[in-house]
């Protein structure tokens, strides 16, 4: 039996460490020697109760970050930005499968990132824990400023969860007062993948060699210039086949060709810059390797679903600095222990009812 001080303290080793690791360090720190299974049901105990505070947690740091962010110097209103990304986690039996992360940051006046709390969430099909739960977190966050201005921005690539995510939940939120008015979220397309469909069309173009790589620069460094920067790029593709042809996949040039074109109203890195609104995912990109890789991906690793969420809830928790919070709310909320007195209380006070 653990005291709650010790169990905090394993968790947030668990939350870094390995088993072996932190049994090692529970038997030099503290000489107790535990199994494996002893640790892993701690951990369970502890991760499920903490999981529980950590909404109200993470909806605090999130508002008081704002309220910071709105007495910030500049001339921009404080920014809002989430997204979310897919990372691939091993399961047991040699299968890997895709987990997810999502973020929600807070921008000052001057487009410096304040602060950014953290989900996780193990492979699940449609991965629709993670979305209830990040969805919940932002309603309750905009219903504790819903006076305040801010910028809504989503930043995330385009895949199936990503765009999905932005017709049938961002895009249908409404402010509690006025629910006859959707919220007007900011959608951008994170820049790294604009550039890797510029990559794709140049192989295209001009085949593997000096010339696509050059191109494919040049065409990136345009992007970020002109305010129509993707539609120069789009023309110059268009031109170039035209007068050369292809020297690679004409199927590879098409679709890259057409997914730029289908978001270039979501690519408008000069206007977005000059706004200090966030360009890129890098930070939900980040998320992926700091709440899954650095603990659940390590030479010669795999997990049950249950038993990598154990630990993808501590790191959330970690990560979102709000470690102090959620164990002293998960305290204070147990049943405090009967003392004898307390028993010889009760007792009598059934015996004079009865």
């Amino acid at each position: 039996m653990a005291t709650p001080a010790l169990a905090e303290r394993i968790g947030s080793w668990a939350a870094h460490h390995t088993q072996r690791q932190v049994l090692e360090m529970l038997a030099h720190a503290h000489g107790v020697h535990w199994s494996g299974t002893t640790l892993r049901k701690l951990l369970a105990s502890l991760s499920a109760g903490m999981a529980a505070h950590r909404h109200a947690a993470q909806v605090e740091q999130v508002v008081g970050w704002l309220s910071q962010a709105h007495g910030s110097k500049g001339r921009w209103q404080p920014t809002l930005a989430v997204g979310r990304d897919g990372v691939n986690v091993p399961l047991l039996h040699r299968a890997w499968q895709e987990g997810a992360t999502a973020t929600v940051s807070v921008l000052e006046r001057r487009g410096q990132r304040r602060g950014t709390v953290y989900l996780g969430q193990m492979p699940e099909s449609g991965q629709g824990t993670l979305t209830d739960q990040w969805t919940t977190l932002l309603q309750d966050v905009l219903r504790h400023v819903e006076s305040q201005r801010l910028r809504l921005v989503y930043v995330s690539d385009d895949g199936y969860h990503p765009s999905a995510y932005s017709h049938r939940v961002l895009k249908q939120m409404t402010a509690p007062r006025r629910p006859w008015r959707p919220r007007e979220w900011i959608r951008i397309v994170d820049d790294y993948h604009a550039c890797l469909y510029m990559t794709q069309l140049a192989d295209a173009l001009f085949g593997p060699g000096a010339k696509d790589q050059a191109w494919a620069h040049q065409m990136r460094q345009r992007l970020k210039t002109p305010s129509d920067g993707i539609t120069r790029v789009l023309q110059s593709a268009s031109a170039l086949r035209c007068q050369h042809g292809l020297w690679g996949n004409p199927k590879s040039y098409d679709q890259a060709y057409t997914s730029l074109k289908k978001r270039s109203h979501w690519m408008r890195s000069k206007h977005d810059r000059s706004q200090r609104l966030p360009i890129g995912s890098g930070v939900t990109e980040a998320a992926c390797k700091t709440v899954f890789t650095p603990r659940l991906k390590r030479s010669g690793m795999s997990w049950t679903r249950s038993g990598g969420q154990v630990i993808v809830d501590l790191r959330v928790i970690w990560l979102s600095g709000i470690w102090d919070q959620v164990p002293q709310a998960y305290l204070i909320a147990k049943p405090m222990p009967m003392t004898w007195m307390d028993m010889e209380q009760s007792i009598q006070r059934g015996q004079e009812a009865a």
